[in-house]
């Protein structure tokens, strides 16, 4: 008897945790994570964060873009789905950069010192 019970709550137990680990599938709430469709990188062109929010001061790249070495306060390379932003300034402009400086650290953005 005391055999057929512990056999019966292990296959309760069993259908119960993998019914808990089926439940939840990653990335299917509000904010799934979206592959970019179209990436464009640009690598920034100045030593300085001054003139980060004009896209004059920023070179389109193709294919891999060169490291950019230790992380620091000087934007250095941005990549974004170009199938969202047209063009660099739009993107630089939909991120709503009070300063040159906040571009170092926004999204898609890798900084170099």
């Amino acid at each position: 008897m005391k055999k057929s019970f512990k056999a019966a709550l292990m296959v309760v137990l069993c259908a119960g945790g993998l019914t808990a680990a089926f439940a939840f599938t990653p990335n299917s709430g509000d904010n799934p994570v979206k592959k970019m469709v179209a990436p464009k990188a640009y690598i920034y062109n100045l030593s300085t964060a001054t003139g980060a929010r004009d896209a004059a001061n920023w070179t389109p790249v193709t294919g891999t873009a060169p490291s950019c070495g230790i992380a620091g306060s000087v934007p250095c390379k941005v990549v974004f789905d170009s199938s969202v932003y047209p063009t660099l300034q739009d993107y630089i402009n939909d991120q709503g950069f009070s300063s040159d400086a906040e571009v170092a650290y926004g999204p898609g953005v890798v900084s170099k010192q």
